[in-house]
């Protein structure tokens, strides 16, 4: 079974079709039809939904992401304790739009 991460799949290709009472999905016979629609060796797939491949980006970015840098983490550790951490508000804002843009 193949998976298609990339969600190319075609709204004019769905395997079955409602209101008319046939199945047209690969492997399964009809009323009308006694053999399968589906030659033996044909491979099937599943197309990811937009959310799922949001998800996909999402986990691969946090994989990519560095490990934790502890020398950094006590140096502003130590900033704060001391009264010297300053906060830039507008690199701060874009940071977190980056984020809003990899959720969604």
């Amino acid at each position: 079974m193949a998976i298609d991460t990339n969600n190319t799949f075609k709204p004019g290709n769905t395997f079955t079709q409602r209101g008319n009472g046939a199945s047209n999905t690969p492997g399964r016979t009809d009323s009308n039809n006694s053999k399968t629609h589906s030659p033996e060796g044909s491979s099937e797939s599943v197309v990811l939904s937009s959310e799922a491949q949001g998800l996909n980006k999402l986990e691969a970015a946090i994989g990519a992401a560095p490990e934790i840098n502890s020398d950094r983490v006590s140096a502003i550790k130590q900033a704060i304790a001391e009264g010297r951490f300053e906060i830039n508000p507008e690199r701060l804002a874009e940071n977190m739009l980056a984020q809003e843009d990899l959720l969604g």
